[in-house]
């Protein structure tokens, strides 16, 4: 449940629970602030001391679902109001591979190309018509540093940022990250679409020269300077417009969002958190937390009046409303919803239009199964290596990283 420095939410968290109770009195719900942590999780479970409903990220399901550690919950998801409605898109990370569901989404994000709306007008560029592709996107940059002297865009390389968006990246290209071997995962960066991004990056820095000098920072960082206006586009999420105004002071109305660029596939990476089940549960135990996760974290999704409520108690305590999720139903369920939440937004909802029509059409593409975090690390190393050495041999890096990855994985699985 939301912390006790939200109080106006975890009221509505209590408030809501009360009245589930109420409705159900044969089920009794217990509220938890745990959360998930990957180190102690093996031995929660392994020691029955698990939530019957815990939240994980999106990164955890598949490897979850080959190891049998949550429950299969299709018959119960088959149940649900709206059942027909979902976006398979927001479903897929937590379904196998026979079309078998394990988790259902509590909220889901689609990185996205963040840009500052007032350097596209001075470097002569339409803010509302911003980069489709990564050539769109090089032409920016080049545009912006040319005319402002502001290096037009900018990519984190640390603290595993950098290998994150260049999965993102990769993505776009038609790429993956791992790739089923013989039954297991191994690592697949060191093919075309990798290569193909980090070549266009070390043009975007050694051609061009239009993304700046430092290269070896974080994703805050980076998010750091471009609401300070020294920075033209970057890679994040919608979501990050939380912190461009309550951490960086930045101005609402210079920050645009877009869906991210294509480099010939349309596809973005997808994240976020999903609810799963205890493989334990019984089967009355697995219904009613079904029931639980409907009722708390999708009914927002397609109740009108739930929606507005939640948005109207969210911007009471000053919490970013209006900002673009990955939807979790078709068209014809969340647009009622999301025209019901706008009516109390607090965000320039305009400036975030070219992300929601980009988006609609996107794939996305979950984090890789196995070992996820280690992929990231390893591939920092790679980014760095293209953004500060001009002689640096990005297939050469790639093979390095991939021969510290593959034991990783194997270790992994």
């Amino acid at each position: 449940m939301p912390p006790t420095t939200q109080e106006k939410s975890r009221q509505q968290f209590l408030d809501r629970v009360a009245k589930f109770e109420e409705a159900n009195p044969d089920i009794k719900i217990e509220p938890s602030e745990a959360q998930w942590d990957a180190k102690t999780f093996a031995a929660r479970l392994a020691g029955g001391q698990l939530e019957t409903v815990f939240i994980v990220p999106l990164t955890e399901p598949q490897g979850m679902i080959k190891r049998r550690q949550i429950a299969d919950i299709t018959d119960e998801l088959k149940a649900l109001p709206h059942a027909a409605d979902f976006d398979e898109r927001a479903l897929s990370p937590a379904t196998d591979s026979a079309g078998r569901h394990y988790g259902l989404p509590t909220s889901e994000f689609a990185l996205s190309l963040v840009y500052n709306r007032e350097l596209f007008t001075k470097a002569g560029l339409d803010p509302d018509n911003p980069p489709k592709t990564w050539d769109d996107v090089r032409v920016a940059a080049k545009a912006i540093f040319e005319k402002t002297g502001i290096p037009g865009y900018a990519q984190p390389t640390t603290t595993n940022g950098g290998g994150w968006l260049l999965t993102a990246m990769t993505y776009t290209r038609g790429g993956r990250m791992e790739k089923e071997q013989d039954g297991k995962w191994v690592p697949a960066f060191n093919d075309a679409p990798t290569l193909q991004t980090l070549q266009w990056l070390k043009e975007m820095r050694w051609t061009d020269n239009a993304m700046g000098a430092q290269m070896v920072r974080a994703s805050a960082d980076v998010l750091k300077d471009f609401s300070a206006g020294k920075v033209g586009m970057h890679i994040a999420t919608p979501s990050t417009y939380g912190d461009h105004i309550t951490k960086y002071n930045g101005n609402p109305e210079m920050f645009g969002v877009t869906a991210l660029p294509s480099g010939g596939t349309n596809a973005t990476l997808i994240g976020g958190k999903m609810a799963v089940v205890s493989p334990k549960a019984s089967h009355a135990e697995r219904a009613a937390a079904v029931k639980w996760i409907d009722y708390y974290y999708l009914q927002p999704k397609y109740d009108v009046a739930i929606a507005e409520s939640r948005a109207q108690t969210q911007a009471a305590d000053k919490l970013p409303v209006g900002i673009p999720a990955v939807p979790f139903y078709g068209p014809a369920v969340d647009g009622p919803v999301t025209e019901a939440v706008n009516k109390h937004a607090n965000v320039p909802v305009k400036n975030f239009a070219p992300f929601l029509t980009g988006s609609q059409q996107q794939e996305f593409v979950p984090e890789p199964t196995v070992a996820a975090q280690d992929v990231y690390a390893a591939l920092d190393t790679v980014m760095q290596a293209v953004l500060t050495r001009q002689n640096a041999d990005p297939a050469a890096e790639l093979a390095k990283a991939e021969d510290r990855v593959k034991p990783l994985l194997e270790r992994a699985q």
